[in-house]
């Protein structure tokens, strides 16, 4: 029972720790590179199994109670040192092969805590005479688990004292495994004490001594923080106050000089690249007039009165000139708790928001919220929402691209008054304009989606500067509105890129506004360069614009882009880098122990070790297709990245823990259920991509109790079902073993003599697969992902039948 035990907390302390380096590596470098630092260090789970493969002497029999203690007091000590690590080191882009090379360096140093917890658990699965699907089943629960802890912990703490905590639960799996194996705890409990202490002080030190030292490349000074939190999905810092001109995304060019009077204002960053400004409301709205000449406002000077709202509160700037202008009331509908809790706790005085009687603030998912809203506006505010933040339920999924679909977009239609405009802004580069494209495209196809005959009659577009206004009547412009935007646009300095009476200059705007039909639309935007074809629910990849085609064939085009500009061209080229890297690396994990250790076991066929091999490793692809295609789909159902992870990400894997466990029972021991069973996942999964997008439209507009529920019995019958692959297969191999090898081969490994190979196949090709299933939802969209999936499934029988005919 100790040794469970110690299973269950080590596999915990490695998914706290995964989510909590994600979130480190988040702030100090982008996410898409912490998507790639993270994917190489959970390779070292990989290495760890490989490791009790091909160092046999090394694991024999009667060390294993000590190797257990020793590996996971190893885990718990290195953990420090590698956030350390984390946390002092900048990452930079990937812009050549030595900043390539020094990625891959600073993803083997955070492997290494991995690499021991991966030595750890691939014995205890494999070497400790433990029941399989008991094992296995225990450590996905303890794994979920550990995903549902990341949220009170982060609640109450920084994420780097937070990992410390992760780091002492590795050290209580130690303490039991050293209790299982009648062993000296001292060290043990020394470890976990030690680390649970350096947690507290960390936290209660101001500044922490274990904090992220570099941001985004810049080297950064607590000292000038007004306030620091962290949450499971951002870190945000306010500055302390300063007073300057007024922070504008884009201002007209004839603004009056009075409107760059300097302010007091606070600049608010989320993982230290989004940045937001909090100006001080001061003696009241009217000191806010200068609020007027940023492009991002301009739709109230088309509707400057009746009920606004607003999608991501930020520093409260498009809350303050919508209440200014008139517009009663206001609803301001913020994702982020930490924002939400500066205007109304910890800076209300200074933001003053609250104080301003017609605006009503609210923290929830903006479009599940609106959902359920029962009011119609007249204005609807997006202005530049994305954190590029990773969020806990994957480190390259962003929690605004819910925000960016075709489904989204007719929310927020329906709940405009006839009369009412949408206004979204958006980045916009005359050389590259790709961001204002796919904006525009998004914009027909919503229009087209709602029965609309011409939707140019009902867009128009300004620029200023680097920004792209983009307003939609949910009713055709009248001829009134089309004399006030021209009036209004010259008299502050804005250009005109489109309206029902003009056509954009841009050749690339121009012909994606000139497309006579729906299909011509999406025929040309998914023949351009840049991925332009409108986001939907099941491909809501609204930032990832560039095509791994275009990317792999024309990389002259990508090289002369302005990428700095476009981050998530970056992003997408550092996924494909992680990918290929996942790739080979997998490919070294199969090949080359088995290599090394060929000679040892010589009565097994090259076929026996080959369908061995495939069965793990399908089941390592279907099971991270499956979860990667469902956690996009429902991470936008449910919106709050905080739920997916807690719900998605938890629910799989211990629904799929019990799946394990239920794998002893004897309905699966006959050799045709063997062979069928996969076909049940299988279905599900195909079941799963039918039923979502109904499932999501049914309840969408209910309660966040009522999603939940929903999502869960969704997830549940598929990851019941998947978790009898992993115990089922291992049973086949020692089945083999034992008939190929003799009883003395299986007794000498106390279990498998192939396992922890085995197990680092399943584990290599799960982390290849969850960029080649990003690749393939952002390509290919979502249901093609869940069909690859169920594909692995629908494969097994043929490994599973030649697995059983090597046993007989």
């Amino acid at each position: 029972m100790l040794t469970y035990l110690g299973v269950f907390l080590v596999a915990m302390a490695t998914l706290m720790l995964e989510v909590l380096l994600t979130r480190i590596t988040s702030v100090s470098a982008w996410y898409h590179l912490a998507f790639f630092v993270i994917s190489l260090g959970m390779l070292g789970m990989t290495a760890g199994a490989v490791t009790v493969f091909v160092a046999p002497k090394l694991f024999e029999r009667t060390a294993i109670p000590a190797r257990l203690a020793q590996a996971s007091l190893g885990f718990a000590l290195s953990t420090p040192l590698a956030v350390a690590f984390a946390l002092s080191v900048p990452l930079a882009s990937v812009n050549d092969f030595m900043s390539f090379v020094a990625l891959l360096g600073t993803g083997a140093t955070l492997a290494f805590p991995f690499i021991l917890g991966g030595v750890t658990l691939a014995l205890a699965l494999t070497r400790a005479g433990l029941a399989a699907n008991i094992a296995y089943g225990v450590d996905l629960v303890g794994a979920a688990l550990g995903c549902i802890a990341i949220l009170p912990l982060l609640d109450a703490l920084d994420a780097p004292s937070a990992a410390l905590v992760a780091a002492a639960v590795a050290g209580l799996g130690a303490c039991a495994f050293a209790k299982a194996g009648r062993r000296p705890l001292t060290a043990s409990v020394l470890c976990t004490v030690g680390l649970l202490a350096s947690a507290v002080w960390n936290a209660a030190s101001a500044p922490p001594a274990l904090r992220p030292a570099w941001v985004k490349g810049t080297r950064e000074d607590p000292k000038s923080f007004e306030y620091l939190g962290w949450n499971t999905y951002s870190r945000v810092t306010v500055s302390k106050t300063i007073t300057n001109v007024p922070a504008f995304w884009a201002l007209g060019r004839n603004a009056p000089p009075e409107v760059l009077n300097a302010i007091d204002q606070r600049l608010i960053l989320i993982d230290g690249a989004a940045g937001t400004s909090m100006a001080r409301l001061g003696a009241g709205l009217d000191n806010h007039g200068y609020l007027a000449w940023d492009i991002t406002a301009f739709a109230h000077h088309l509707r400057p009165d009746g009920p606004a709202a607003v999608i991501g509160v930020g520093g409260g700037r498009d809350l303050l000139e919508a209440a200014r202008v008139g517009h009663d009331p206001v609803l301001g509908v913020e994702l982020n708790e930490q924002i939400v809790k500066l205007h109304t706790e910890v800076m209300r005085d200074y933001s003053g928001l609250p104080s301003i009687k017609s605006i009503e603030l609210v923290h929830d998912e903006a479009r599940s919220y609106m959902a359920r809203e029962q009011r119609h506006f007249n204005v609807l505010t997006m202005s530049l929402i994305d954190t590029w933040a990773s969020t806990g339920a994957g480190a390259y999924s962003l929690s605004e691209n819910g925000l960016y679909t075709r489904e989204a977009w007719q929310l927020f239609l329906r709940r405009l008054t006839p009369q009412g405009i949408f206004t979204v802004s958006r980045w916009y580069l005359v050389t590259s304009p790709g961001e204002t494209a796919r904006m525009l495209a998004l914009a027909v196809e919503t229009l087209h989606a709602e029965g609309v005959a011409d939707p140019r009659a009902h867009l128009a577009m300004l620029q200023s500067g680097s920004i792209a206004t983009l307003l939609m009547s949910r009713s055709p412009f009248s001829s009134a509105d089309l004399d006030k935007l021209q009036d209004e646009a010259v008299r502050m300095g804005f250009n005109i890129l489109l309206t029902p009476r003009k056509e954009p200059g841009h050749p690339l705007l121009r012909d994606l506004i000139r497309q006579p039909s729906r299909e011509a639309m999406w025929d040309w935007a998914g023949r351009q360069w840049l991925d332009l074809t409108p986001p939907t629910d099941a491909r809501p990849f609204f930032f990832s614009m560039l095509k791994p085609r275009t990317w792999l064939q024309h990389r002259e085009l990508v090289d002369e882009m302005d990428l700095s500009f476009l981050g998530n061209l970056q992003a997408t080229q550092t996924l494909l880098y992680a990918t290929l890297v996942s790739i080979l690396l997998t490919l070294l994990t199969v090949i080359a122990p088995m290599l090394a250790r060929r000679a040892d076991f010589p009565a097994l066929a090259k076929s026996h070790v080959l369908a061995a091999g495939s069965y793990f490793a399908l089941i390592g692809l279907g099971f991270m297709y499956v979860e990667m295609g469902m956690l996009s789909r429902l991470n936008v159902f449910l919106g709050r990245p905080t739920l997916a992870l807690c719900v998605l990400l938890a629910g799989m894997i211990l629904f799929t823990g019990i799946g394990s466990m239920w794998s002893g029972h004897r309905l699966f021991q006959g050799e045709r259920m063997q062979v069928l069973y996969p076909l049940l996942p299988a279905a599900l999964i195909i079941l799963n991509a039918i039923v979502l997008p109904f499932a999501m439209g049914a309840f969408d507009g209910s309660g966040t109790f009522v999603r939940v529920l929903v999502s869960l019995l969704l997830i549940a019958p598929t990851a019941l079902c998947l978790g009898l692959g992993f115990p089922l297969g291992l049973r086949l191999c020692e089945r083999m073993e034992l008939r190929r090898l003799g009883a003395d081969a299986l007794a000498q490994h106390h279990g498998s003599a192939l396992g922890p190979w085995l197990w680092g196949i399943n584990g290599a090709c799960g982390v290849c697969a969850s960029g080649l299933a990003l690749g393939t939802s952002m390509v290919f969209g979502i249901n093609t992902t869940l069909l690859i999936g169920a594909v692995c499934y629908l494969l097994l029988p043929l490994a599973t039948v030649h697995l059983q005919r090597a046993s007989r």
